[in-house]
């Protein structure tokens, strides 16, 4: 394990440490303890931390005490008063509003059920320095010793509970069971609530004891197991680490972000990210930031794109070229794509994948495969941010290490290679990772970025050289200038326009609607066209 400061015998462990599924068990080993530290590297935080789980469970509390908020047509002013009073931000409040009255009407469904309730505390913890146990969310107990410890989903209620919530289930419950305070425990219910429509789900109701004996079946071979762990591996939680900044796993990358000092805060971020956030701000937060529930949808070419992917990864990760034999004629054997694509699927795919097989880099003798879609995770000292992407396919073809992205269209754009540059912006981001240290992590003398493009009846193969001086200047000036207002934003301003039509979190957005002031809808909507945006 890394050197660290204080005290490692300390140990929190709370019920979604237990339920984790984060694939970097430093990451959990060194989350779990409280009191330790790296003396080399420290995330920073901003002073207002947008977290709505919080607010909402502070909300709700508050509501329990206000007798204003006893009724529907006092609660909506009420909190309008809290949105205020607590400075709550503008973009949280549409999707606070509906779930404190869907939280508050679910209390009222399980107080029939059960009757009145009690909040006992929120955050329970059981034990005593150094060893304690913690669920995150509201404890209640009726007067007869029934108790009810709640978790909340940004979204609906899991009524199917997978492994994850039987983990998180089983510790909640032993927490329950044994906190201390109260009246004595007659039963121990774990209950889950989904803000976004008031949905109910039990997944634990039985007495004390079976609580108990639920947590030492599983959950507590688990708690120990993550204390204990020490292997690391680069993830989406690099972001939240306490060591991210001195990990040996992270490629140091030290000014790709064009940014001389540390911005928000501590944390990752993707090219699909900043180009979300350069369409609207707003967006990125709710979307991508806090996960609000949002409108699911895929285009054709969304699923068309990730047929294609599917089959390129089954079929690069053999580590050999593609051959027409991998490919037979939809309708009767799927060969390599059996158990990847169903015949529906591998039918769309197919004509576009017909055109990679004379671009197929793994055909070469000396091509040896790096990575085939795994996570690539840098650090910038600089931004003390952690770059993340993703490419299709990395390989190695003597001194030039080469990452790989394919893309599917109907047709070449007009601008060829200059157009397939500006529409995705993982080739300059990558580039500018490859120019930062990338290149040398894989004892690569250069690196290349290729961008092979698909249709139905050609290909495209455009590359772009970390040792062309002129290229990789320019691809670093645009991640400079995609990051500048991202890094230092804690506003996340709204940015109206045609998009708001099918943007995915549009029912949270209190400007979603704006975007409409002044259009003649009688003669058309507006060209979806008219709202891209010039590149970076």
């Amino acid at each position: 394990m890394l050197d660290l400061t204080g005290d490692r015998t300390v140990l929190k462990v709370s019920a979604t440490d237990v339920s984790s599924t984060c694939a970097c068990g430093r990451f959990l080993a060194i989350k779990v303890r409280p009191e330790a530290r790296s003396p080399a590297w420290g995330r920073s935080f901003p002073r207002d931390n947008v977290f709505p789980l919080g607010d909402l469970v502070e909300l709700v509390e508050a509501a329990h005490r206000a007798p204003e908020a006893a009724t529907y047509s006092t609660l909506r002013r009420w909190l309008a008063q809290q949105f205020d009073a607590r400075g709550t931000h503008r973009l949280l409040r549409p999707y606070l509003e509906r779930a404190v009255e869907n939280v508050l009407e679910a209390h009222e469904t399980i107080e029939d059920a059960l009757g009145p309730l009690r909040l006992l505390v929120n955050n329970p913890t059981v034990g005593r320095k150094p060893r304690q146990l913690t669920a995150w969310g509201p404890l209640y107990e009726t007067q007869d010793g029934v108790r009810e410890i709640r978790r909340y989903r940004l979204g609906s209620a899991h009524q199917h509970p997978d492994d994850e919530d039987k983990l998180w289930t089983a510790t909640a419950g032993n927490v329950a069971a044994t906190f201390r305070g109260g009246v004595p425990s007659t039963r121990v219910r774990v209950v889950e609530i989904g803000a976004v429509d008031g949905s109910i789900a039990v997944l634990f109701d039985a007495d004390p004891p079976s609580a108990v004996a639920a947590f030492r079946g599983s959950g507590r071979v688990r708690a120990a197991e993550l204390t204990e762990q020490d292997h690391v591996v680069p993830c989406r939680d690099c972001g939240n680490c306490k060591v991210a900044g001195v990990c040996q796993a992270l490629v140091p990358v030290t000014g790709m972000l064009g940014q001389a000092e540390a911005g928000y805060r501590s944390r990752s971020v993707a090219p699909s990210g900043l180009e979300q956030y350069r369409l609207c701000p707003a967006q990125w937060l709710l979307d991508r930031e806090l996960h609000f529930p949002k409108e699911k949808g895929i285009t054709e070419a969304q699923a068309r794109g990730m047929a294609v992917h599917q089959w390129l990864k089954a079929a690069h990760q053999r580590g050999v070229g593609c051959r027409l034999e991998d490919l037979p004629e939809p309708g009767g054997d799927l060969g390599l794509a059996a158990g990847v694509l169903s015949e529906e699927d591998y039918a769309v795919a197919y004509p576009y994948l017909v055109q990679h097989l004379p671009n197929c880099p793994l055909d070469a003798l000396d091509t040896v495969v790096v990575a085939v879609e795994e996570n690539v995770c840098g650090f910038d000292h600089d931004a003390q941010v952690i770059p993340v992407t993703k490419p299709d396919l990395i390989y190695r073809l003597g001194e030039r290490l080469i990452a790989r992205e394919f893309k599917t269209a109907v047709g070449i754009p007009a601008h060829g290679k200059d157009e397939g540059y500006s529409q995705h912006f993982q080739v300059p981001f990558l580039l500018t990772m490859l120019a930062s240290g990338l290149a040398e992590r894989h004892g690569a003398a250069a690196g290349t970025v290729e961008l092979e493009l698909l249709t139905p009846t050609g290909s495209e193969l455009w590359t772009w050289d970390s040792d062309h001086a002129l290229t990789v200047r320019v691809a670093a000036g645009d991640v400079r200038r995609a990051v500048d207002d991202w890094h230092k934003d804690g506003t996340w301003d709204t940015r109206p326009g045609h998009h708001c039509i099918w943007c995915p979190v549009r029912e949270w957005c209190p400007d979603r609607d704006s975007h409409t002031a002044g259009v003649d809808w009688a003669n058309g909507a507006p060209d979806p066209a008219a709202d891209v945006l010039p590149p970076f």
